[in-house]
């Protein structure tokens, strides 16, 4: 692995590491959020659909965002990515003082081990380390329990926004 860990977790399944994702990782970041989509399509949950990602996308992630990936025994076990701006999402409310979180996913064989929580927490003393004003992100208005841990996590409503007829609930979290 190329990566530097920023971070550990200890789970009942053994150690965990989190660190920026690099060029050579766009395969493990297509590969965790196409099997992601695949697992919410069976599911039947209408978030992600696995044609939405491509290995260009991915590339384009690395261009303009920072991207984690949470490791496992040489293993991509989860990932999300981190933008200072989300115009799309947020319209006027858009502010590069704010993070705002997206693809947060964990690989289907390691869930219940509260690996999400953990990659939020450490999201948001990171954005605290580079000053950010708090913490943003949208989330499918559709799927209550996925808006539910998000609540848990501290996440504050602020909206609900229609994306051309898929309407998503806006959540932030302010510093201080």
């Amino acid at each position: 692995m190329g990566y530097k860990a920023l971070a550990t977790f200890s789970t009942g399944r053994g150690r965990f590491e989190l660190g920026l994702a690099e060029e050579e990782n766009a395969g493990e970041m297509l590969l965790l959020l196409k099997e992601a989509a695949e697992v919410m399509e069976q599911e039947g949950r209408r978030q992600w659909s696995p044609s939405l990602f491509s290995l260009e996308l991915m590339q384009q992630y690395l261009a303009e965002r920072e991207v984690f990936i949470l490791w496992h025994e040489g293993e991509a076990a989860g990932m999300f990515t981190l933008q200072y701006g989300d115009a799309a999402y947020w319209g006027d409310r858009d502010d590069p003082g704010f993070g705002y979180l997206h693809r947060l996913t964990v690989r289907s064989s390691y869930r219940g081990l509260e690996l999400g929580a953990k990659m939020i927490s450490f999201a948001e003393a990171y954005l605290l380390s580079k000053d950010r004003r708090g913490f943003r992100l949208d989330c499918v208005s559709h799927l209550p329990t996925l808006n539910q841990f998000y609540q848990r996590q501290g996440f504050q409503f602020v909206a609900e926004q229609d994306m051309g007829g898929r309407f998503v609930n806006l959540y932030e979290k302010t510093f201080g």
